[in-house]
């Protein structure tokens, strides 16, 4: 039987929506005491926000009147016509947020309007309901205290964290607003102790007072401004990614909102790295062209199409890595003071070609050089374990894993196929099974793409004669390998992708295998040149900068 809820049970119901935990009450207090006007807002939580939450603003303040009226459903200053939304420039407009925190707390507010502090009012409420009002002296400014958060929802009080770990959102949440509102001043105190205190400042001063030094030196900056929107924001450098937790911030016109989409435009950007990147990124998008009302705690956004908004932030993050990555190829260069293609034609072809085959081992081409005769000399590279090479840079010092970074050189050939195939002077006789006959008749068009030549002498008998030059060390287990490398993705895409990256990898240099310094010289140079030189085809990381700063350091400098 269909019946009506009652007037109790919808006013929870609809709390429940907005407030779902202390840290969600502490947004929507903020936003509240920056619409006012506030530039310091001090935040007060005991028990995670659970017990207490106070929130003091030095904003314009409210009347009696207007303290009694706000905590109504629906009541807002900042609205008066659904059209005021199409052009909506203030974080709160539902009139939601006052009400919901009264219906489920013990609620106090305390104001004034003016610098007399004998003009204040204070009115509490529990469960919406208006308890006691009266005169209180209050400096301008407005103060909301929220008391036992859910005393009247036990089943919502119920699915809270630990106090700890609400109080660990309130911070959160906090910080969320100090990255965008730099002129603001956020000061957090957690059970008496002071964990945030964030002066104004600008957007870098607020990230280093936030995460530290070290994290900012770890950190791009970027930007980029059209008609539609404005776009500025901080990403890691790519060669000092990790795989401990990475902070991923997007806030748009004010607001830390959930955009699973742009996290994946920076992974894109970062060519699908292993770890994961760190960014936080600030969009202002011109209000008509942006809408918060899908979403009751505004944390998802829906952005007009033609913004293209993600397009932009690849381009202008992409842009931003590349010139790093051109700036660090370029600092090498300025420590050779030549540039990195260092000896003369005769080697050069002589280390090309060994590379691409991936017969480093055999040095004996070496051997014969007169080093007299060598153009340039290559200082400032090594080779350390036979498997990272150590490059001197004006800035710092650069580590390069040696088969990461080859891997890297050598899928970027393929993709570009600059290379060519070369007979066997023993063809390789391969017996397949029946499922890798399979595999390899309907994929043998990929295999004769990138140079291979093969027969079948029978039903399961395959006789490879040809192979791409940058394999020239062929066995029959790395033939199946490459064979079963297409089982491996769905897809024909991904299962030429998966197919390039075996052959990188088998072609590559290994772990061990020596170098000399005009092999090191041009495989460097070679992977400044590739698409994507900060990581291997696999997305593990070729190159480490430790920066001159970052030594001293180490050495108490």
């Amino acid at each position: 039987m269909i019946k009506r809820l009652s007037d109790d049970v919808i006013k929870k119901i609809s709390a429940g929506e907005v407030i779902e935990n202390p840290a969600s009450c502490v947004r929507e207090l903020i936003e509240n005491s920056l619409d006012a006007g506030a530039d310091s807002i001090v935040i007060r939580i005991t028990g995670g926000g659970i017990d207490s939450i106070e929130v003091v603003d030095n904003g314009c303040g409210l009347s009696k009147e207007e303290i009694t009226l706000a905590v109504q459903h629906f009541t807002t200053s900042k609205i008066t016509s659904f059209d005021d939304l199409k052009n909506l420039n203030t974080l709160g407009f539902r009139g939601e947020a006052l009400y919901a925190i009264s219906q489920v707390s013990q609620l106090t507010i305390k104001s004034c309007q003016d610098e007399s502090i004998e003009n204040g009012w204070e009115c509490e409420f529990e469960a919406g309901k208006l308890k006691d009002c009266k005169p209180t002296p209050h400096k301008k400014g407005t103060s909301v205290i929220v008391r036992d958060l859910f005393f009247n929802v036990p089943v919502r009080r119920k699915f809270l964290m630990s106090k700890r770990e609400e109080g660990k959102y309130v911070f959160s949440e906090v910080i969320s607003y100090a990255l965008w509102h730099n002129g603001v001043e956020f000061v957090l105190y957690d059970d008496e102790r002071k964990k945030l205190d964030l002066p104004k400042g600008d957007f870098a001063s607020t990230v280093m007072a936030i995460y530290g030094r070290d994290f900012i030196e770890r950190l791009l900056f970027f930007s980029y401004g059209d008609d539609y929107v404005e776009v500025t924001g901080f990403c890691e450098k790519p060669d000092r990614l990790s795989n401990k937790m990475a902070e991923q911030i997007v806030l748009i016109n004010g607001r830390k909102v959930k955009k699973d989409q742009i996290r994946k435009v920076f992974y894109r950007a970062y060519d699908h790295p292993r770890q994961h990147p760190s960014f936080i990124i600030r969009i202002q998008v011109k209000p008509e062209f942006v809408d918060f009302n899908i979403h009751p705690q505004k944390r998802e956004v829906k952005i007009a199409p033609y913004v293209r908004l993600n397009e932009k932030i690849f381009r202008v993050v992409s842009e931003r890595i590349a010139k790093y990555q051109h700036d660090l190829g370029s600092s090498i260069e300025n420590v050779f003071q030549v540039p990195l293609k260092l000896v003369n034609d005769k080697t050069t072809s002589q280390i090309t070609k060994q590379l691409e085959f991936g017969e480093i081992s055999d040095l004996s081409a070496y051997k014969t050089l007169d080093r007299e005769e060598e153009k340039h000399p290559v200082p400032g590279i090594w080779q350390a374990h036979n498997s990272y090479i150590l490059v001197q840079t004006a800035s710092g010092v650069m580590i390069i894993d040696q088969h990461a970074a080859h891997e890297r050189v050598i899928y970027d050939k393929l993709k570009k196929k600059k290379f060519s195939n070369q007979g066997l002077m023993f063809p390789v006789l391969l017996e397949l099974s029946s499922r890798e006959r399979e595999l390899f008749t309907e994929y043998s068009e990929i295999f004769s793409s990138f140079g291979f030549e093969f027969r079948f002498l029978s039903e399961s008998s395959l006789v490879v004669d040809k192979v791409p030059s940058i394999l020239k060390r062929v066995s029959r287990e790395e033939l199946k390998d490459l064979i079963d490398s297409l089982e491996d993705s769905s897809g024909l895409p991904n299962q030429l992708d998966t197919f390039l990256k075996t052959v990188a990898c088998k072609a590559a240099v290994k772990f061990g295998d020596p170098l000399s310094k005009e092999e090191m010289a041009e495989l460097v140079d070679e992977l400044f040149t590739t698409e994507a030189p900060f990581h291997c085809p696999h997305g593990r990381p070729t190159i480490y900068f430790i920066s001159l700063e970052e030594l001293a350091s180490k050495f108490a400098r």
